[in-house]
């Protein structure tokens, strides 16, 4: 008999403003009433996808907290797209976003600790969805490059945990203007789906990421933001057909998630143990100051003093998309595709290690 989840869940509609009623269906804790939420996420389908691609999300987050949590998940369709009213062609979701927010107020007060999770149209990046395995699935974001190069240089960038904001879309749509295939996630959103089953271990991570590469035009290089840094760096370190990458901010803290990745022996996901087999691929780690996940100074260097050459540690107050070009363009000058071959025994060695 299959365990009983612990988490309920109510279906309803929202009226907007303009009288559209948008589908929606809420996730919260079993024992947990109305007065007990104190903080409520909305996860926000990418325009024309559907509910149905983040309620796993939802309940994978709400699940996480136990039957007694504090905190609950919205997942909804916008307007004319899944369940909810509306005419082809109407693509005015901030309505849609409007009407969330005030039923949220309505419901549990102004004082509710209320956030969204993506935001729903984005002008140039394309919708992909990639099937890995079995249930699991990438949600990725297309931007075609300009120039005529016939097989221009692949990006994959990954936003923080949660969030792939207007900032990251435009971060994606400077680079394809620069000349690069980029394709844009919430690698949050391929996590939660993979670990819906079983939670992920290395080796799982790096299969996934191998049948993602086969569906890339070229070898990527891999950009990732705090929290997804941790995710990027053990992804290369066993992969030897990722060109480069560059690491912004809190790296360890993105492995933590205990409904995510089998670690409970702390040395499972270790960065420390990983990174020097990235090379001879070049790393760029990025302490963003200012920025809440940012990184602390002692642990960015503590994981650069972990890596081998080529390598760079940069410090910035901004990333820009100019930064990240000037970062690029370091990464494509080592020549790393002559030299990959290099790492491919130390990462079976290391796959070995990860299996203790």
């Amino acid at each position: 008999m299959a365990a009983t989840p612990p988490y309920t869940e109510e279906a309803f509609g929202i009226l907007t403003d303009d009288d559209l009623y948008l589908d929606a269906l809420f996730v919260r804790p079993t024992n947990a009433e109305d007065k007990d939420i104190k903080v409520l996420r909305v996860w926000i389908p990418k325009f024309p996808l559907t509910k149905t691609s983040i309620i796993a999300c939802a309940r994978q987050e709400v699940k996480s907290y136990g039957p007694d949590g504090k905190i609950a998940h919205l997942v909804f369709d916008l307007r004319s797209t899944g369940d909810s009213d509306g005419l082809p062609g109407d693509l005015n979701f901030n309505l849609d976003l409007a009407a969330v927010k005030a039923w949220a107020e309505e419901r549990f007060g102004p004082k509710i600790n209320f956030g969204f999770f993506g935001f729903p149209y984005s002008r140039q990046g394309r919708v992909y969805v990639w099937p890995l395995r079995p249930g699991t699935v990438m949600e990725s974001y297309y931007y075609k490059p300009t120039g005529a190069e016939l097989s221009p240089p692949t990006i994959l960038y990954l936003s923080s945990y949660g969030n792939f904001s207007r900032t990251d879309d435009e971060l994606c749509a400077a680079l394809a203007e620069a000349g690069y295939n980029v394709y844009g996630l919430d690698p949050f959103r391929y996590l939660l789906h993979a670990s819906m089953h079983d939670l992920l271990t290395p080796e799982q991570l790096w299969e996934d990421l191998r049948l993602l590469i086969q569906m890339l035009p070229n070898e990527p290089t891999i950009i990732a933001q705090p929290l997804a840094s941790g995710l990027a760096l053990m992804w290369a370190s066993r992969t030897p057909n990722i060109r480069g990458l560059v690491a912004i901010g809190r790296a360890q803290s993105g492995l933590a998630p205990a409904h995510v990745f089998q670690n409970k022996n702390p040395h499972t996901f270790f960065l420390p143990r990983y990174v020097g087999h990235i090379a001879p691929r070049p790393t760029v780690l990025v302490h963003h100051e200012n920025h809440p996940m940012g990184g602390v100074t002692q642990n960015v260097q503590a994981l650069y003093d972990s890596l081998r050459e080529p390598r760079r540690l940069e410090k910035v107050q901004d990333v820009s998309g100019e930064f990240l070009l000037e970062m690029v363009t370091w990464i494509h000058e080592q020549r790393p595709d002559s030299r990959d071959k290099a790492s491919v025994p130390a990462a079976k060695n290391l796959e070995r290690e990860a299996r203790r």
